[in-house]
C-alpha cells in the first residue's frame, strides 16, 4: 500500500514538473509582423501578355478565418529604363495584365516592377536570359499499365538540350499534348451518338531525386542535359449502359494533333522561386527539412523573374 501511494506520489510531481516547462508568452512580447503585398510576374520575350498576380499575406497571429485575398486597387508599373507603363487590372482573371504590344519584352533586357496600394509599396527587378536553348533531340512514345480491358493509355516524352558553356544557368522543361478524341454525346435506347473534342493537356514530369522538370548546370558546364520521363493519360474506352440492358462501348480513337516541348533558360530569381515551392511541396516528406519561401521582392513577398523560351513541335504527318 506504501509503494503505490510512493508511486502516486512520484507521478505528480513529474506531471507537475512537465507543466513547468510551458511558459505562456505575452503576445505583446511576440515580434509584430503586419500583412505584406505578395507579388507574382514571370515575363517572356515569347509569352503574348504580362501578368502579375497581387495578393497579400496573413500575419501569423492574426485572427481566425482571415485569409489574404487579391488587391484590385493596387497601382502596378513596369519600366524598362526608358519606357513605363502602368498596368491596368483585369477584372475577368483577377490580375494585373497587359499585352505583348503595349510593353516589350527583349532578351538580355533589365526590367523593373513596382507595385503600391497606397499603404505599402514594394519593388524589383531581373534581367531576362540573353539565349533561348531548344531541344536538341525527343523521344514520344506511349506505355500501357494494368490488364485488359482496363488498360491505361499514356503518352510519354523525353527530350535532350545542350547547355550554354561558360556562364551559369538555370533551366526548366515544358509539354503539353494537343489531343482530339471522341466522347459520348447523347444516348438513347439502341445507340450512343459520338462527338469529337480538341483539348490540351499538360505532360506531368517523373520526379524522382536529383531529376525533375528544373535543372541547373552547376558542375556541368556545356553539358547535354536529359528531361525526366514526361507523361499525360490518354483517354479511355467507354463502356455506356443503354437502359435496355444493353452496353455500347465507345473507344475514343484519339489523334494526335501536336506535341509542343519547351526548355525554358529562366533567371535566378524564376528558379530559386519555384524550387522553393516544389521544396515546400514536399513538406510531407520526413526526410525534407522545413524551407523558406524564396523572394525577390523589396518590401514584400513573391517573385519578378524571367526566362526565355526555346521551343519544338511534333506534328504526325
Amino acid at each position: 500500500m506504501f509503494s503505490r501511494q510512493l508511486i502516486l506520489l512520484l507521478l505528480a510531481f513529474v506531471l507537475a514538473a512537465c507543466e513547468s516547462l510551458v511558459t505562456d508568452i505575452d503576445q505583446s512580447k511576440l515580434p509584430q509582423v503586419g500583412s505584406k503585398l505578395v507579388v507574382q510576374c514571370f515575363i517572356s520575350p515569347q509569352a503574348a501578355r504580362i501578368n502579375v498576380v497581387v495578393t497579400e499575406s496573413v500575419p501569423l497571429f492574426a485572427e481566425p478565418g482571415l485569409k489574404g485575398g487579391v488587391i484590385r486597387n493596387a497601382i502596378v508599373k513596369l519600366s524598362d529604363g526608358t519606357k513605363e507603363v502602368v498596368v491596368p487590372f483585369d477584372t475577368t482573371d483577377q490580375l494585373y495584365s497587359i499585352e505583348k504590344a503595349a510593353f516589350t519584352v527583349l532578351p538580355g533586357k533589365t526590367y523593373f516592377l513596382s507595385v503600391t496600394d497606397g499603404a505599402r509599396s514594394v519593388s524589383s527587378t531581373c534581367t531576362v536570359p540573353a539565349s533561348a536553348v531548344l531541344p536538341r533531340t525527343y523521344e514520344i512514345d506511349t506505355s500501357y499499365s494494368g490488364s485488359v480491358p482496363n488498360q491505361d493509355t499514356s503518352l510519354t516524352v523525353k527530350m535532350t538540350w545542350n547547355d550554354i558553356a561558360q556562364e551559369t544557368n538555370y533551366y526548366r522543361v515544358r509539354a503539353w499534348l494537343d489531343l482530339e478524341y471522341s466522347v459520348p454525346q447523347s444516348a438513347d435506347g439502341n445507340s450512343v451518338k459520338e462527338k469529337r473534342l480538341r483539348n490540351r493537356f499538360n505532360i506531368n514530369w517523373d520526379d524522382t531525386i536529383g531529376r525533375n522538370d528544373f535543372r541547373n548546370d552547376v558542375n556541368l558546364d556545356g553539358a547535354s542535359f536529359n528531361s525526366p520521363i514526361g507523361r499525360v493519360n490518354l483517354p479511355d474506352v467507354m463502356t455506356i449502359g443503354l437502359g435496355n440492358g444493353a452496353f455500347y462501348t465507345l473507344y475514343p480513337k484519339s489523334k494526335i494533333i501536336s506535341v509542343t516541348m519547351e526548355v525554358y533558360n529562366t533567371d535566378e530569381h524564376y528558379f530559386k522561386y519555384h524550387r522553393s515551392l516544389q521544396t515546400r511541396g514536399d513538406a510531407d516528406n520526413p526526410f525534407v527539412e522545413p524551407s523558406l519561401i524564396y523572394t525577390n521582392i523589396e518590401g514584400g513577398l513573391g517573385c519578378f523573374g524571367s526566362y526565355n523560351a526555346g521551343q519544338s513541335i511534333y506534328r504526325p504527318k
